[in-house]
């Protein structure tokens, strides 16, 4: 490195004085526009050795007239110089023979100065009109080096990266990236500027570290803006994130690679895989999906691993970017017609194929022009599908491809206005599908006699008989009658043959597809045989045909029957009328509704007694006020109807009596294994036995609970609690609390739903706690518990529930989906989490946790919310209008706005209805008064 700065001063002074450039063999001196190139050789003597020299060659040769060379660079292995003339010439110092020499056109002046990387394998030089490219004597290729302003004093390469070089001048270095291998061209990278002290004099690089001498003599280092993270160390995951990027810059991939892997990001693994990629390293690429396990990209990797070619290497790469036109050009480049061509064909552009298809030829432009041509059909284009499909007939397809032709042209045949070309076409296929193809397109264009032939001929029958109904073909479609054996299509042919008047095959026809009321309609009508059609209706039961039946009855006198077939008709109360009228109530003893005589409630009473509907009986002795037989009734039926009824007659009659006879009839279905509890808490509230109630309904509810039964459990303690509050008692303790567990539980359920993972998680905690009040469901509760506390930060709870799931009674019944989550929660132990927000206490003011329900300042049991689940708090009162349970105003609308409805009772509630109240004192002194 330090030849390069010896030779940047003798190039700025070469028009007066000469420039010598050694190595430890060669010897080169540039003066006066020709060089003399010497071999060191030692001879050797009895004290040591000595070193002599002897002129090897002189540039330029004899035969040039013109000594124009204006600088050189001088490696161990090569000579190179530049002259006025645009050229630059290697001279191989092993070989002892020049290299070809390389004119660049394009550089319309003579060669100023240039500078060598280590090898020689590279240089960079600057013209008369002081610009700067790199050379690449390989491939003879020149590429301009921009963004450099200001005077050039040298240029450094990197001893370690032959990629990276430096231009620096008076204060400033410019860092560039030189690739060679990438998907696109060579290219010189412009990677940013950084400032140099003064009197600070670049003399190497080494690792983006700049070594610079200094006018004391010492050497000074400096480390360059695009090597700071590799020198520097990184801490953290945003410094290895910045690390890893400016390692992808400078396409140090053996680094990157090294901080992907302690980053374990998917996307960090994609961007690897990306820059790899893009330099052609598929190797790498691979190994890159598969620490991303990136199963989509990886088999296409393997698949390109062993392309050679560069250019087809970089259009299947191109392939895997969507670039697909970037991806054609590098396939021509690469002699590959046929990968361009199957890249299309996968894609199915066959615009952009069939020109590849056309230069291939052979078998391939066949199956090209098919597929090119299904696409013009595909998009309507039909006259140039047509013309497709055609000139493959024309070039002797055969056999599938002949076929595909041939149905082609049936079908864009037809769609261009000649059927008849089409037809025949299409039947010289002989193919049911094409049958099916061509009789859609007939159809579409209103050629409904060849749609049905079309149809028939290929299978379907019922589509063809639509198309000969349409068109009033009645031979052609009672041929495929009974082929088809439809309903449908057998109501289609009567209605018809009805509009020709042949009623006897309509009703046939009806009869067939079981359409009932037009059997009965045609029989009372157009074929009079009433008798057959009130078989029919007594048969059948059906509704409209046993109207018809009785309106015909009606008009015909026969009013016994008009009233049987209005009852079959359900029309109750014109049967009852019917029957008044004309003395037919030997029917109407059916009927019991709208009956107001007791004579008559009496009568019906035993008629439905003996035919052992004991509800309907007692029903109507209680109305007729004989409320003991009715109780009789009730209870000898023995139904839950039955005996809920009979409690609701306890409790409007409020007999002592009654109350024994059906406690002694609940008592004996009990010693008989019937679980009457429900039935004595029904009565018990009824009676208004409100203390006996709340231990039956507790009692109710947790056995719900147990099983499972969350919603019928909550809805039994709040119907019980409302009978409560409408009649000024007060709710226990033990049901409110019970309540207020089974609500937290279907509160957290709607929060999380919402996504107020917060406040969901909160209530979660409070029914862990509780959890065996729940035992159906412990695990599945605890795993909510667990993942919504970890979402939200609750960190040291989420550990505390996450250790209970991994006890051996429950480890096992945790979902698949969860089971790792919670065991990683386990073995990562975080026990810090945030405080719960203190609000103040309704009561006494004072603060607490807001899911509290227990001030212990002031000892009092504080109402919860029922919209969140908190304790209530006094600038934030309001209550539910239909169960008047209290809510905070505020989290009650949040919950409207999606739910529509209250938490607590589940009644539509309007946002309109939820105001503060305006003396929450006096709401909290009610609601204590009744709690």
């Amino acid at each position: 490195m330090g030849r390069s700065s010896d030779q940047s001063k003798s190039l700025q002074a070469r028009d007066n004085s000469k420039i010598i450039l050694t190595t430890e063999t060669h010897r080169a001196t540039l003066s006066k526009g020709r060089i003399e190139l010497e071999r060191l050789v030692e001879k050797e003597k009895l004290s040591g050795s000595d070193r002599k020299t002897w002129t090897a060659y002189s540039f330029p040769e004899k035969s040039y007239t013109v000594a124009d060379i204006t600088c050189m660079g001088l490696t161990p292995e090569f000579l190179v110089y530049g002259n006025r003339a645009r050229s630059i010439f290697y001279f191989s110092l092993q070989e002892q023979s020049p290299l070809p020499v390389t004119e660049h056109c394009h550089v319309d002046c003579g060669i100023l100065r240039l500078w060598l990387n280590p090898c020689g394998s590279r240089l960079v030089f600057e013209d008369e009109h002081h610009s700067i490219y790199l050379f690449n004597p390989f491939n003879d290729q020149v590429l301009p080096v921009t963004g450099f302003k200001g005077a050039l004093e040298a240029v450094l390469w990197d001893v370690n990266d032959s990629q990276i070089f430096i231009l620096a001048e008076s204060n400033q270095n410019f860092v560039y990236l030189y690739s060679h291998t990438n998907i696109w061209c060579p290219s010189v990278t412009f990677l940013g500027a950084s400032a140099r002290p003064f009197g600070f004099q670049a003399t190497g690089l080494h690792n983006g570290i700049l070594h610079c001498k200094v006018e004391n003599g010492e050497t000074k280092n400096l480390i360059l803006p695009t090597h700071q993270w590799k020198h520097k160390g990184a801490q953290g995951t945003e410094q290895l994130i910045e690390r890893f990027k400016e390692s992808l810059t400078i396409l140090n991939f053996k680094e990157a690679w090294n901080d992907a892997l302690l980053l374990k990001s998917t996307e960090i693994w994609d961007k690897f895989t990306q820059k790899a990629l893009e330099h052609l390293e598929v190797e790498i690429a691979i190994k890159s999906c598969q620490q991303s396990k990136n199963v989509k990209m990886l088999p296409y990797l393997q698949h390109i691993e062993q392309v050679e070619n560069r250019a087809l290497l970089a259009g299947h790469i191109f392939v895997l970017f969507g670039d697909h036109d970037a991806a054609q050009d590098a396939f021509l480049k690469s002699c590959c017609l046929e990968a361009a061509l199957e890249m299309r064909r996968n894609l199915q552009q066959w615009e952009q194929a069939l020109p590849l298809a056309v230069e291939l030829g052979g078998s391939c432009e066949l199956e090209v022009r098919m597929e090119y041509a299904t696409l013009l059909e595909r998009r309507g284009e039909h006259r140039s599908a047509l013309g497709q499909y055609e000139s493959l007939l024309s070039a002797g397809v055969k056999g599938k491809q002949l076929s595909s032709a041939k149905a082609g042209v049936a079908r864009t045949s037809i769609h261009c206005g000649d059927p008849w070309k089409g037809r025949q076409m299409a039947i010289q296929c002989d193919d049911a599908s094409l049958y099916i193809e061509c009789a859609v397109i007939f159809e579409s264009m209103k050629l409904l006699e060849d749609a049905g032939d079309f149809f028939e001929l290929g299978g379907q029958l019922e589509k063809a008989f639509s198309c000969y109904i349409c068109m009033r073909n009645l031979t052609k479609a009672k041929s495929l009658l009974n082929r088809i054996c439809s309903p449908k299509h057998f109501c289609e042919y009567a209605k018809v043959m009805e509009e020709a008047g042949d009623f006897a095959e309509a009703m046939s026809a009806y009869d067939f597809a079981e359409d009932h009321t037009n059997v009965i309609r045609l029989l009372l009508g157009p074929l009079q045989n009433p008798s057959k059609a009130y078989a029919i209706v007594r048969k059948t039961k059906a509704i409209p045909g046993a109207v018809l039946a009785a309106k015909f009855c009606k008009s015909a006198g026969d009013y016994g029957k008009a009233i049987e077939f209005l009852l079959l008709s359900r029309r109750s109360q014109e049967a009852k009328e019917l029957a008044e009228q004309h003395d037919c109530m030997d029917v109407y003893t059916e009927l019991v509704v709208d009956v107001t005589s007791e004579d008559e409630c009496l009568e019906l009473s035993r008629y439905y007694e003996t035919m052992g509907d004991y509800c309907k009986a007692g029903t109507l002795l209680e109305h007729c006020g004989q409320t003991e037989r009715a109780l009789k009734l009730y209870l000898c039926w023995g139904s839950n109807g039955g005996v809920e009824q009979a409690i609701n007659l306890v409790g409007r009659e409020k007999s002592d009596m009654f109350t024994s006879q059906l406690l002694d009839y609940l008592k004996k279905a009990n010693e008989c294994g019937e679980d009457n509890a429900i039935h004595f808490y029904m009565l018990h509230k009824t009676l208004g036995n409100y203390d006996e109630a709340a231990k039956l309904v507790l009692q109710l509810s947790s056995h719900e609970q147990e099983k499972g039964n969350y919603k019928r459990a909550h809805q039994l303690l709040l119907d019980f609690s409302l009978v409560l509050r409408n009649y000024g008692r007060a709710i226990p303790a033990d049901i409110l609390q019970s309540l207020m567990l089974l609500h937290s539980y279907v509160l957290g359920k709607i929060h999380i739903r919402l996504g107020d993972h917060s406040t969901g998680s909160r209530l979660l905690i409070r029914v862990a706690r509780s959890i065996t009040k729940f035992p159906a469901h412990i695990v599945p509760i605890l795993t909510s518990t667990v993942i919504e506390c970890h979402r939200t930060g609750l960190l040291s709870t989420a550990f505390e529930f996450a250790s209970m799931l991994m006890c051996p009674e429950y480890r096992n019944s945790i979902s698949s989906a969860y089971k790792r989550k919670v065991e990683k929660i386990v073995r990562k132990c975080e026990k810090v989490e945030e405080k719960e927000p203190l609000t103040p206490c309704p009561v006494c003011a004072a603060l607490l946790p807001n899911m509290q329900l227990h001030c212990g300042n002031c000892n009092s049991d504080i109402p919860f919310c029922i919209a969140s689940g908190r304790h209530m708090v006094l600038e934030d009162w309001s209550a539910c209008p239909q169960c008047k349970f209290p809510a905070l105003a505020t989290e009650f609308l949040k919950v409207l706005e999606s739910e529509s409805a209250c938490p607590m009772c589940s009644q539509k509630v309007s946002a309109a209805d939820i105001v503060c109240e305006d003396d929450p004192l006096g709401q909290r002194d009610s609601y204590a008064a009744t709690t």
